[in-house]
């Protein structure tokens, strides 16, 4: 789990959605706070929230340190109040007791010294995946593709973001449904020398049009440098939490309020 967040957020705190860009010296730029805050909706019902904060750290350097004594919230249609506690075996803030819905307004307080920080979003849906086929790819080495397919809703104008995990590969992608709408869509991933046997999952999430372009930037740069998160061009741009009492000290990452489904699958 934890290759996950680090994996997502190494990258996108040099890049996020396509607004702002602003070119720095990340070996010398100041330190900033990197968030990663998912509250999500689950297939069957349950919410999973968790929020991870690190600091940004010199651009070659493989690991940013941890923040663990932020004080962390969020509030619900301006009312109600959730902390977040720390858990220390995780290195994640979570909070079991809020539970999302729709329509509902999501409000994220972070306070880390003497700066405050603030995002708003709302449940993103998304509808769940079908089934799962698999497929061996000739001719370009041992490539096995991995294929799922989900109906999308006639005329909403949905974005999506897929996720593929297993025990040694983590991928990304995001659709929207500009050529696909109303239609039943596969999205595939290809995953090189996949054993038999090997324990799959992959997931469909919800997003918005501000989070599609935070993400195909964030899979757009990568692939162009060759896919380390280091071989990345060294530009920043903002995401969607401020910084409320110093606007030029914004942080990296990104709030998202989501609908998630997953599918697990044994490779063949």
């Amino acid at each position: 789990m934890m290759k996950k967040w680090f994996l997502i957020f190494v990258l996108a705190i040099s890049f996020t959605q396509c607004e702002d860009v602003i070119d720095v010296d990340l070996n010398t730029a100041d330190s900033r706070l990197v968030i990663d805050a998912r509250l999500e909706l689950m297939g069957d019902g349950t919410s999973r929230n968790a929020v991870r904060l690190t600091r940004s750290s010199a651009f070659f350097e493989e690991v940013n340190p941890v923040v663990s004594d932020a004080s962390v919230q969020v509030i619900v249609n301006n009312g109600i109040s959730f902390p977040f506690r720390f858990d220390e075996q995780r290195n994640l803030y979570v909070n079991n007791n809020l539970n999302l819905q729709e329509g509902a307004n999501y409000t994220l307080e972070i306070v880390d010294g003497n700066n405050s920080y603030r995002a708003n979003q709302r449940l993103i849906s998304t509808v769940p995946l079908s089934n799962i086929e698999q497929t061996e790819v000739d001719g370009f080495g041992d490539f096995t593709q991995i294929t799922a397919f989900f109906q999308d809703p006639e005329g909403l104008g949905n974005y999506y973001l897929f996720t593929y995990d297993d025990p040694n590969n983590f991928q990304l992608d995001v659709s929207d449904d500009e050529f696909i709408d109303g239609n039943l869509t596969p999205t595939s991933f290809f995953i090189e020398e996949l054993e038999p046997g090997t324990d799959i999952r992959l997931s469909i999430t919800g997003i918005d049009s501000q989070a599609f372009q935070f993400f195909e930037t964030l899979i757009q740069q990568t692939d162009d440098s060759g896919g380390g998160p280091f071989d990345t061009q060294p530009a920043i741009v903002k995401g969607n939490v401020f910084n409320e009492r110093n606007p030029d000290r914004f942080p990296f990452g990104y709030f998202r309020v989501a609908q998630v489904y997953e599918l697990n699958y044994v490779s063949e």
